[in-house]
């Protein structure tokens, strides 16, 4: 049995500036925040689109128990209401592009540790605790010689995000061509309603798993189909928002479907499901049926979000938060 969810925390991974889309991550308790701020609480693997404390409309999805994310437009007055309804709500939030650290972790020995502290419990990938626990030293070590931050450094610390933030990856492809079998494949579990028909997925379904040592939300978003019901349709209109957001938009085909669907967005990685019934395919390729493929899917996914050269190097600091590079 599982203990009560630690409290709800609330930390910003976009900005403060204005932009089209803003995300704000929940961890520990977040069912009552969500109430608070959207009304409801969607169910775990679910996701919908609903009103923001009345002043915006936007995507919710909750992939698991105790892990949400709320994404409104991205204006400065929309998230500064949200972000005091999330207070209100009794979450703590982390704001790290407007707070010192060291006042939230006054028994760290100096900023790049508070910075750690905070990060670590921000963080769910494996390789992000990994490489941040060795931090302290390594900053300590650089500036002993005279190291200070560059624009190559900011630029690193961008590529490295995903460490620390979940990247939202996104799973399209017509109807039919696996995208639930491959979601559950992926999570080691079921999420997803399966069945070889199709248009079984009639809703966005979101898990939060850990791919090659880094945590993903991963959305299975449902096929395209011509004359759908209104419900569908609007399942569709809310998974053209997550295509809008995806870090990685992955368009799955198959050997009798080679090409990705149709979209504003061109898909980063197009991978062919179902090589198991036979065919000759160009570039990743798995069966999300028998497993075949997907090891290498997961190296592939890890590579795009995270160049392996970023991950070998060990020895070079990582400013990880805004104000290490401040400094």
């Amino acid at each position: 049995m599982t203990g009560p969810a630690s409290p709800a925390r609330a930390w910003w991974a976009t900005t403060p500036l204005s932009g089209a889309i803003g995300i704000l991550h929940l961890a520990g308790d977040c069912a009552p925040v969500l109430k608070r701020v959207a009304g409801r609480a969607p169910a775990p693997g679910t996701t919908a689109l609903l009103p923001l404390s009345g002043v915006d409309e936007g995507l919710v999805a909750r992939p698991g128990e105790t892990c949400a994310l709320i994404m409104p437009h991205g204006g400065p007055q929309i998230r500064r209401r949200l972000t005091a309804e999330v207070i209100e709500a009794g979450a703590t939030l982390t704001d790290p592009f407007v707070a010192d650290p060291r006042e939230s972790w006054p028994e760290a020995e100096d900023l790049v540790e508070a910075c750690m502290l905070e990060a670590l419990a921000r963080t769910s990938s494996p390789l992000g605790v990994d490489l941040l626990l060795r931090q302290p030293a390594v900053h300590r070590a650089a500036r002993a010689t005279g190291w200070r931050p560059s624009t190559e450094d900011a630029e690193r610390a961008r590529r490295l995000a995903p460490l620390v933030d979940p990247p939202l990856i996104v799973i399209t492809g017509a109807p039919n061509a696996g995208k639930s079998t491959l979601l559950n494949r992926l999570a080691g579990r079921e999420v997803a309603i399966t069945a070889d028909l199709a248009g079984t997925t009639r809703d966005a379904v979101s898990a939060q798993i850990v791919l090659g040592g880094v945590a993903c939300t991963l959305v299975d978003l449902p096929g395209e189909r011509r004359g759908g019901d209104p419900v569908e349709r609007q399942a569709i209109a809310l998974g053209r928002r997550f295509i809008e957001q995806a870090d990685l938009l992955i368009a799955l085909v198959t050997p009798e479907r080679p090409e990705p669907p149709g979209q504003e967005r061109f898909p980063d990685l197009v991978v062919t499901n179902k090589i198991d019934l036979g065919g000759v395919v160009d570039g990743p390729a798995v069966s999300a049926l028998d497993g075949t493929g997907i090891d290498a899917l997961v190296e592939t996914i890890r590579d795009r979000l995270l160049p392996g050269d970023l991950l070998e190097d060990r020895e070079h600091p990582w400013c990880f938060h805004p104000a290490l590079l401040e400094t």
